[in-house]
């Protein structure tokens, strides 16, 4: 009977020992699979960390931003991804601080969501700086050149009045405005540029110029009153030395500037005739009429028609004619009646020229 139990029992046991060895590896298998999968999962959480944000397209609308003084590397990488422009502050940072780029203040222009790459290379092209631009020509007047100022820049009259008027303080206590104190040049701002800041600029430009010659735009009302007619008289650059002269020769003598510009200004261009306003003797800028300077500048002097007024040429001349109107030729004299001979030419000139203007 035990060898019957005992041939009857091992194929039993055979077939339990099969079955948990098949469990086993069952739950082997699945613990197996059950870690491959939160490994997987872990891994992938693990590697998206390290997986950087950035867009892939060619660019959407542009858009602008404003580097301010002092801002660093990660300053802009922030307003880059604040304004769109590139998906995430670790797609550029680390290219950016390896290429070690210098920002310059101002406002810049990029499409929104481009590749990082792209970015960087815009800002390291330092192509894309967004300005605004006014070129104000020598000899203007303010009449002229506020609605330059206005159009070119998009500020308004009225606030270039009032930057006028808060200016007045640094101009000479005897200028009657800030007529000629605006110095004339072509002048780059930030878009949005105020009033002030504009006026101040072009004073301190003419204060940079004047400090060439030791002087101060409490200083100036002299030097530039003679420029300013200086200005408006030359044509050709040698002449502006021996005009220069011409009037210095006339104030150490006493007598009348009688220049043509000083006129004009004063009417400007209101009266019928040009002898007319010579006629005039109660407008102070008529310099036939009054010996000296005139009150103030008739316009914004250049650098060369300072420099000429400070450095005038060496000569004894107290005339000076205009002998052709599109050439410039100009004919200096010493004796009235030198300048009466060189007058006749100019007439004869505008004889053979009756169609200019």
């Amino acid at each position: 009977m035990l060898d019957d139990f005992e041939q009857t029992s091992a194929p039993k046991n055979r077939v339990k020992g099969t079955l948990a060895a098949l469990i086993s590896v069952g739950i082997l298998l699945g613990l197996v699979a059950g870690g491959y999968f939160v490994a997987r999962d872990t891994i992938n959480d693990f590697i998206s960390r390290f997986q950087v944000e950035d867009y892939d397209g060619a660019g959407g609308p542009p858009v602008r931003i404003t580097i301010e003084p002092g801002d660093t590397g990660s300053d802009v990488a922030r307003k880059l991804v604040e304004a769109d422009v590139i998906k995430s502050f670790e797609a550029i940072y680390r290219d950016m601080i390896a290429a070690d780029p210098t920002f310059y203040p101002g406002v810049y222009e990029y499409p929104t969501q481009i590749p990082a790459a792209r970015a960087l290379q815009i800002l390291l092209s330092n192509t894309n700086k967004v300005v605004v631009q006014t070129t104000i020509p020598e000899g203007w007047t303010v009449a002229e050149i506020l609605p330059r100022l206005e159009a070119d820049l998009g500020i308004s009259m009225a606030d270039l009045e009032v930057a006028i008027e808060a200016a007045a303080s640094r101009l000479p206590d005897q200028a009657p405005t800030i007529e000629g104190f605006l110095f004339p040049a072509t002048y780059t701002f930030n878009p949005g540029i105020d009033a002030d800041t504009v006026i101040n600029t072009m004073l301190d430009r003419m204060e940079a110029e004047l400090d060439d010659y030791g002087l101060t735009l409490k200083e100036s009302l002299p030097l530039l009153t003679l420029a300013s007619v200086v200005q408006l008289e030359g044509l050709i650059k040698e002449d502006f030395f021996k005009i220069s002269r011409v009037f210095a020769n006339r104030l150490d003598r006493n007598i009348a500037l009688q220049s043509d510009p000083t006129v004009k200004y004063y009417f400007d261009g209101s009266i019928d005739s040009f002898q007319e306003g010579m006629a005039d003797t109660e407008n102070p800028y008529n310099t036939y009429f009054n010996p000296g300077l005139p009150p103030g500048p008739i316009a914004s002097p250049g650098g060369l028609a300072i420099e000429a007024t400070v450095r005038p040429a060496e000569g004894d001349w107290l005339y000076f004619v205009s002998i052709n109107l599109i050439t410039g030729e100009t004919i200096f004299s010493e004796t009235l009646a030198e300048h009466e001979r060189a007058a006749e030419l100019y007439r004869q000139w505008l004889r053979d020229n009756p169609d200019y203007d």
